[in-house]
């Protein structure tokens, strides 16, 4: 239904400004105590051609709007909902506006405590994130595609919270007054809040490093030096950074926990849970220190190829950092997942969702695939990329295309252009190959050696690939030879030299090419059943996610060496618990305990769920037990969770 609305019209068109990015006077009422975040303010830019028609201003969805009002046009107004609770407010304008009027949109409004992707509130937290959730009214520009994106601003924004409270946000200056933070803005950014009893460490430099503890446990001088180190490697990489500051922020693992969020980054810093802290995981911080190229200085423009240009670069990015930092493990990180970092964002997370009918090409990703296919494929397609073109040309395209689109954005076509102009001749083939459609390599090999030559037949399977591959042949006497081939047919007869005896050959042993390895098959074929599971669950599908897990385990699972039971039954558990019915959770998670086969990076947290619901039904026997295996089993997955954090709260 369209509202009817007088605005007032106070000012004609005036000339185009240099940048049409808004300017915020924001107030903030913040009182976690009594859950109530009032917001009031306005905010000031001018229209670029894409705003002739309507005007779009996003909005969270809030219990009292007492104010919304434009001025500088007359129109319609309408409004419709998104997916993630926020609202879009549409301003169809009587007559056409000229590029570069001067707009003015006042506001007030009660927030709430409805919780929302990156908003939460509570009686001792706060987070309020500006990239997942428009807690303030965030305006809207739209690209060529028809797809919009959030204008970044500046702006003065002014925080009045409780007594011993501290309001932190990044990349800005701060003045404080009794209980009232002020935050001034001087480089465009989307605005996230965060409120609790922080505690602030710093390090002084050509860049000044900031920590926001809230647990006393967190070493926040180390994180610093580390995350100083992480953030100096990838400048050499990606280019330089303009920020005014980096800071690193804690949130409770609780929060962690009930948003389904671990680690986010944010312009000028990272935001991380009290258990990302406990330990510095180059994997996780090479990532999200990684975005603030893809995602924060260089924002993607368009729909295509969007997951690519930011969460499969910051994955690249996090492979590099893996591989300069803690090279060691940097094929587990390729193959199977680095040490206390998310599994599935690897070749075989990639594998058991093909498997599972998951896959959809890297330039075409659709919602939760972003995350689940960019992470997985999509940063290991870029590293073939990398290598194609050489690192060396690749990084150094990276830097210009820092350089040249900051300022404007940047689409999957200016990417693939840059790419192509700096490889000196077209890479349409690999693009097609990697990027614009589905599936990875797979072949056989066989080989023979002939005196002083061995003969290496590779047959690819499926699509067909042109591929550089690395040949470890094994000697008897211990030795090994790694040679380099390129393939392209379906069938490919090579002769390679030989320098003794040949016990064993190996092809792309170090996995540097996304393929069905037979070793991982087997495994991602069985978790496929998982994997559906999971992201039915991700896609909010918690009734459907239950059944077909129960029908799974119903079917008997056979030789159940990987564990799918266990999963299964764990996610059974997690979805009783998030329908209210802790005795079938419990009972569920009792299940999983009983398994033949458990996954050990998995184990502290059954222990821990199960810890939860006694203490919920205050069943002090079970809670002490589940407490103490938790603690055991995260020791021996080396404390990748954390878990002496997490169970404090119950060994008071």
């Amino acid at each position: 239904m369209r509202l009817l609305i007088i605005i007032i019209c106070f000012l004609v068109p005036v000339q185009l400004y240099s940048q049409i990015q808004p300017d915020y006077q924001l107030d903030i009422q913040a009182h976690p105590a009594t859950k109530h975040f009032t917001v009031t303010g306005s905010t000031t830019f001018v229209t670029d051609a894409t705003m002739a028609d309507s005007l779009d201003i996003r909005l969270a969805r809030v219990e009292n709007l007492r104010q919304l009002q434009l001025e500088g046009a007359t129109g319609m107004l309408d409004s419709s909902n998104r997916k993630s609770g926020d609202v879009i407010y549409r301003w169809h304008f009587s007559k056409p506006l000229a590029t570069g009027t001067r707009i003015r949109l006042s506001f007030a409004y009660e927030r709430g405590s409805a919780s929302a992707f990156q908003f939460y509130l509570d009686s001792a937290y706060c987070w309020a994130g500006g990239y997942g959730s428009a807690w303030y009214p965030q305006v809207q520009q739209r690209a060529a595609d028809g797809s919009s994106n959030t204008l970044r601003a500046t702006g003065t924004i002014t925080i009045t919270t409780s007594n011993q409270m501290m309001p932190v946000m990044a990349a800005a200056a701060i003045t404080q007054a009794g209980n009232s933070y002020t935050y001034h803005y001087t480089q465009p950014d989307i605005f996230s809040l965060y409120i609790g009893n922080y505690s602030r460490q710093e390090i002084k430099g050509p860049t000044n490093y900031y920590t926001y503890t809230l647990s006393k446990e967190v070493d926040g001088k180390d994180i610093c030096q580390k995350a100083a180190s992480v953030l100096d490697f990838l400048s050499t990489q990606f280019g330089p950074l303009r920020i005014p500051n980096f800071s690193i922020i804690e949130y409770p693992d609780l929060v962690a926990e009930r948003m389904g969020i671990g680690g986010a980054s944010i312009f000028g810093g990272v935001v991380m849970p009290t258990s990302a802290l406990q330990q510095f995981n180059y994997a996780l911080f090479g990532h999200e220190i990684g975005h603030q190229w893809w995602g924060n200085k260089v924002r993607s423009k368009g729909e295509k190829g969007n997951a690519i240009l930011t969460e499969a670069m910051a994955q690249y990015g996090s492979l590099q950092v893996v591989m300069q930092f803690d090279p060691a493990r940097a094929r587990d990180y390729r193959m199977t997942g680095y040490p206390g970092y998310l599994k599935d964002q690897s070749g075989l997370g990639y594998l058991k969702n093909a498997a599972a009918g998951n896959d959809e090409p890297l330039v075409a990703l659709s919602g939760y695939n972003d995350h689940i296919l960019g992470d997985s494929k999509g940063f290991l397609a870029l590293e073939v990329l990398a290598n194609t073109m050489g690192k060396p040309v690749f990084h150094k395209t990276l830097r210009t295309i820092g350089e040249r689109y900051a300022a404007t954005g940047l689409t999957w076509e200016d990417f693939v252009g840059e790419m192509n102009k700096a490889n000196g001749k077209p890479l349409d083939w690999l693009f097609q190959e990697w990027f614009e459609r589905t599936g990875a390599p797979t072949w056989e090999s066989e080989w023979q050696q002939q005196q002083n030559k061995l003969q290496l037949t590779i047959r690819q399977q499926d699509s067909l690939y042109h591929l550089r591959l690395e040949v470890l042949i094994t000697y008897d006497n211990g030795n090994t030879s790694l040679e380099q081939v390129a393939i392209q047919e379906g069938t490919t007869v090579l002769q390679l030299p030989l320098k003794g005896k040949v016990t064993a050959v190996s092809i792309d042993p170090d996995f540097k090419v996304l393929h069905w390895d037979a070793t991982l098959k087997p495994n991602a074929v069985a978790q496929a059943k998982v994997v559906r599971v999971l992201n039915l669950r991700i896609a909010g599908k918690s009734n459907e996610a239950f059944a077909l897990a129960k029908s799974y385990v119903e079917d008997s699972i056979r030789e159940d060496f990987y564990g799918v039971r266990y999963a299964l039954l764990n996610h059974m558990g997690r979805i009783a618990t998030q329908q209210n019915k802790p005795e079938e959770a419990l009972r569920y998670y009792q299940q999983s305990l009983q398994c033949a086969t458990r996954i050990p990076e998995l184990l502290a947290m059954t222990y821990y769920r199960i810890a939860q619901l006694a203490a919920s039904t205050g069943d002090t026997a079970l809670l002490h037990r589940a407490v103490d295996n938790a603690l055991v089993a995260d020791k021996l997955n080396g404390s990748a969770d954390g878990m002496e954090a997490k169970v404090r709260q119950w060994m008071q």
